[in-house]
């Protein structure tokens, strides 16, 4: 009896990304986890990771895709019945989690070409790259490369919409170049390593 308890406690765990299945609201477990997990981990191909993503971009892109605003491949993909409290419920379940996001496979020179791109361009909204947010930006460290590619072709085929500043950060840049900067962002750490320390004492600046 023991072993079949602590059984159901480890499966719980594992299912639930670090939270109790009572914790994870339905409408998550009715409309999300398929393709993105109870831990916000991506489980399709080419489709973005939700963990720790801000609430307010997540509540924003599912109202467009509710309006049809928002390309998608997937049908029916946030159904127009769920109200406005049950897609803030979903996006403040989604920031809150923790989940590790999977180590991706990145070029290491287009991940050298995206750094110097990502300097000069995306800095600005995407600081510390991509770890941190402004002006209604989304998160980018360690997103799914597939997903980046993907609403790359989306924004310079005109069918998604630029953000704030986006048409800016895009203009006169290559498809190769705008190809490297997603191996950047996809290659980054989404939590910042600790501070590394020198002989001297001294903390290195962290990339």
């Amino acid at each position: 009896m023991k072993s079949a308890r602590c059984l159901l406690a480890c499966l719980a765990y594992c299912l639930s990304g670090n939270l109790l299945a009572q914790d994870v609201p339905a409408t998550v477990q009715n409309n999300c986890a398929r393709c993105h997990g109870l831990d916000g981990i991506a489980k399709q191909p080419a489709m973005p990771h939700l963990n720790g993503q801000l609430d307010s971009y997540l509540l924003a892109s599912m109202k467009k895709l509710q309006k049809g605003r928002l390309p998608t491949e997937v049908a029916n993909h946030v159904p127009e019945s769920l109200p406005e409290s049950e897609l803030a419920a979903i996006a403040h379940y989604y920031q809150a989690i923790k989940a590790t996001r999977p180590i991706q496979e990145a070029d290491p020179e287009k991940v050298a070409r995206g750094e110097i791109v990502f300097r000069n361009r995306c800095n600005d909204c995407h600081g510390d790259n991509g770890r941190e947010a402004d002006k209604d930006a989304p998160l980018m460290a360690g997103q799914d490369l597939q997903h980046l590619l993907k609403q790359i072709r989306l924004f310079v085929g005109g069918k998604r919409k630029f953000g704030f500043l986006q048409d800016d950060a895009f203009k006169g840049q290559s498809l190769e170049d705008l190809d490297a900067v997603a191996h950047f962002f996809a290659s980054q750490d989404q939590v910042a390593p600790p501070a590394q320390v020198n002989n001297s004492g001294k903390k290195k600046q962290r990339r």
